[in-house]
This record gives structure tokens, sequence and C-alpha cells, in this order.
């Protein structure tokens, strides 16, 4: 990301942070592998350096646990809407706009399931960034967050990050479940299957019409650098 874009958007959030009574909640939405992650802990270090707390959130660890995604037939469209604890999601952001400290659930990228019993605490006050696939897709949320970001870009570019983040985590993680696939045309071919039935019809039905919703959105280009950044 290129200075002049990071400081539009920070200077946005300065804006907000200035302006906020307690905890400034921000939600940061996008498809799988654009890189949410990435602009979140950027976000986060130029907030730090500005002074006060600032602390990031995946909402991977409010997905519902295997077990149940499996019970209620729902275990190959993890990430769809209908596959989050959203009580559970919409009370954690009551309790940190509250004042109160909040915890979630936390999420293994190893096992691809929530940890049993494991949790990971999070203080109120300061800005909290709340990162994921389908943050601004209630209006619960939404009205919760005191800025809304959608982060951007053209799906043949996120598909490409998507195939070579997956091969990453094969090569880091040998433990990992799509590293347990030894057959390499077998694991290419789920792969493939993945982006196509489940990530890019997850993106087109549901993650991208909540950009509508946000405040700035961030578009990057074929080199996964941003290209434009839009405060509305």
């Amino acid at each position: 990301m290129a200075d002049r874009d990071l400081g539009s958007v920070l200077a946005a959030l300065a804006d907000r942070r200035a302006a906020a009574h307690g905890t400034l909640l921000v939600g940061l939405a996008g498809g799988v592998a654009v890189g949410k992650s990435t602009l979140a802990a950027q976000l986060a270090e130029g907030l730090a350096a500005d002074g006060g707390p600032v602390q990031v959130v995946a909402t991977d660890g409010f997905l519902k646990p295997n077990r149940e995604l499996a019970a209620a037939g729902s275990i190959h469209r993890k990430g769809f809407p209908e596959t989050y604890d959203w009580d559970a999601l919409h009370g954690f952001l009551d309790r940190l706009a509250d004042g109160r400290p909040a915890a979630t659930p936390v999420y293994s990228h190893v096992t691809y399931d929530i940890v049993p019993g494991e949790t990971r605490a999070v203080e109120a006050g300061g800005v909290v960034i709340v990162e994921g696939l389908n943050v601004l897709q209630t209006r619960e949320a939404r009205r919760r967050f005191g800025l809304s970001l959608y982060l951007d870009a053209d799906p043949d570019h996120v598909k490409a990050w998507f195939l070579r983040r997956l091969d990453e985590i094969v090569a880091r993680e040998p433990q990992s479940f799509i590293a347990q696939i030894k057959d390499e045309a077998e694991r290419r071919a789920l792969i493939e299957a993945a982006w196509r039935d489940i990530n890019l019809v997850n993106l087109r039905d549901h993650i991208a019409p909540t950009m509508a919703h946000a405040d700035v959105v961030v578009r990057k280009g074929p080199d996964h650098a941003i290209a434009a950044v839009e405060i509305r």
C-alpha cells in the first residue's frame, strides 16, 4: 500500500476516533484472500503510532463449529452468512460498545474449526478493527461500527491470491487439512472447486453487495497494491 493511500484511510479513522465516545469499532469486509488481515494490521500499526490502543479481531472465531455445520448440512458453505453465530458476534460488539471487555472464540486455520474452550480476551477502549467476510452483512452489526471499510479487487486477481495462499499453507503448515491431501492433482482440484463453488459464489451473492454499506472502499490492483481509495 502506498503511503498516500494508507494516509487517507488513517485520516478518516483518526477523525472518527477523535469524535468517538469510548470504543471506536471499525468493520472491515472483503472476500477470501483479498488482504483484509494485512490491511487491518497496517491500519492498526498506523493508528498505534499516533497513540492509543488498537486491537484487531477476525470474525472467523464466530463461525459455528464444524459439528454444528455438518448437522445442518452447511459444512460446505463455511463462510456464508448462515454459518456464523450472529447472536454471539452482535453480543461481542455490544459489550465493547458499552465499554465492557469481551471475548471471542478462537478459530484454527490448521484444523479449520473452532478450538474447543479457547477464547481471546479483547479490552474495551481505543480502536477495535473487526475484519471478516461478512462483517457488514447485518444491520445489527453495521450500526455498531463507527467506520465501515470494504476491500475490493477483481475476482480473477483474488482467485490467484487464494491459490497462492493455499500453496503457502501447504508448504508452511504440513499438519493443515489441505496439506494432508498428498496427491497434488487431487489437492488442486479440491482447491479449484472450493474457489468456484464456495468462495466465488459467496463473494458474488453475499460479500460484494455489502460494499454499498461501506464508508471507505479500498481497491486493489493485480499486483496486490492499492489502486484507489474512495471515501464516501
